[in-house]
């Protein structure tokens, strides 16, 4: 019978089975404990779609908004928003329910006349249409600046 006795030099290198065995033990464990906190926060999170939705309303507000002031004679000093207090007229979508959230639609430098830059607000002004979501976060920001010409 011929025993081989194999020696470790400095140049061999390798793993062992229970190194392989602990290394997919952790990684497994570290694999779930991250997919269930994912789990977790996922339902909790803005959609796209519901990004694109806030998005879209308020373009639409901010076409509106600058309809209106080509409609005055692209003046700052008259423009209004067509939505804002009393009966709005079919078009304007101040909240708007998509499967049972409301979303709203806030308006900023039409009134009262938001300041700019320190410019006058009889010649400049700077719109905002804020949408936010159906529990209160800003989904959507669009920003306009406006001057007489």
């Amino acid at each position: 019978m011929i025993a081989v006795c194999v020696r470790r030099t400095a140049t061999q290198h390798g793993v062992s089975l229970i190194e392989l065995i602990a290394f997919i033990v952790i990684m497994g464990i570290s694999v779930v404990a991250l997919l269930s906190m994912y789990r977790a926060v996922l339902p909790h999170g803005v959609t796209p779609a519901q990004i694109t939705l806030a998005t879209q309303l308020a373009q639409e507000r901010m076409e509106l908004l600058l309809g209106q002031r080509d409609a005055s004679g692209y003046s700052t000093a008259v423009l209004t928003d067509p939505c804002a207090g009393g009966a709005p007229p079919a078009i304007c979508t101040d909240q708007y329910t998509p499967s049972g959230g409301l979303y709203s639609i806030v308006v900023t430098g039409v009134n009262p006349p938001l300041q700019w830059s320190g410019l006058s607000t009889n010649s400049h002004r700077m719109l905002g249409v804020q949408v936010l979501g159906p529990d209160g976060n800003q989904l959507a920001n669009l920003s306009a600046v406006i001057a007489n010409y």
